[in-house]
């Protein structure tokens, strides 16, 4: 807007001028009289100053944009990834601080759902079986019958002494199509990559020999609910490794009690050891 009266201003003042030139040549070849020029010339003058007044208003507006630039650089947060806000962001007079605690909640919380890898805690004695760049097998709770082919990108360096584990960092090589954060998966280590084939194959329940007993001349496992144990009728299926496919049974991620002692009963309370 101050610019547009600068040039509004500077438009009037060269009509005048233009006016005030004609009429002096006029005065000077004799065809009218000193007083419209002089008129034209007061005029002219009048219009200068108010070209220079306009001319002040613009670098005065043109400082103000500048600090109120700056002002507007002070109250936006640029965001550090390319992400999608998962919580409700922090309305007019809540109080936020740096990462949330005790400054107050967090602003905005973000994820980034291109890069978006599985947390999974392996036991110590298992460690030396991981190995960076090693392929996964990823199977997401939302999805039971679907695999995904994953690649390990990172071990803990740091052990969790109260559960003796460390926490390894899985990246999905096949990206499923609903991923969020917090979701439950389970990993399988390989010692190869999975071909096509066997990635059409649909996941398959394994139950180790050493959980399956016989009782009333059934096969059973004793799955471990709670601090206590339920006796669970299993289908066996083929031998697979060191154990057999369960064709019925105890949900997969079930555990299940090894070496399960003959007086061992249904409902009886147990108590978990790490070893």
């Amino acid at each position: 807007s101050a610019r547009a009266r600068v040039l509004a201003s500077r438009a009037n003042l060269s009509e005048i001028e233009l006016q005030h030139e004609r009429q002096t040549r006029l005065v000077a070849a004799g065809a009218a009289g000193a007083a419209t020029a002089e008129d034209l010339g007061a005029r002219a003058g009048a219009l200068r100053a108010q070209v220079q007044a306009a001319e002040a208003e613009v670098q005065a507006a043109s400082a103000d944009v500048a600090v109120q630039s700056v002002n507007l650089k002070n109250l936006t947060i640029a965001s550090p990834i390319d992400g999608t806000a998962i919580n409700k962001p922090a309305q007019i007079g809540d109080i936020v601080g740096p990462f949330g605690g005790n400054y107050g909640g967090a602003l905005v919380e973000l994820a980034d759902f291109a890069s978006l890898m599985v947390e999974t805690d392996v036991p110590e004695q298992r460690l030396h079986m991981i190995r960076i760049g090693g392929p996964c097998e990823v199977v997401l709770d939302s999805t039971p019958n679907k695999r995904f082919r994953g690649l390990v990108v990172e071990v803990s360096p740091k052990i969790n002494r109260s559960k003796a584990t460390a926490v390894v960092k899985v990246r999905f090589l096949d990206r499923p199509e609903r991923l969020a954060p917090e979701m439950s998966a389970r990993v399988s280590f390989l010692q190869k990559e999975l071909d096509a084939a066997a990635m059409k194959e649909p996941p398959k329940t394994i139950v180790p020999a050493s959980a399956v007993v016989d009782r009333a001349g059934a096969k059973v496992v004793f799955v471990v609910d709670q601090g206590k144990v339920r006796m669970t009728p299993i289908t066996l299926g083929p031998a697979f490794g060191a154990g057999f496919e369960v064709k019925s049974g105890p949900s997969p991620g079930a555990r299940v009690v090894k070496d399960p002692p003959a007086q061992l009963a249904d409902g009886q309370q147990v108590k978990e050891r790490n070893s």
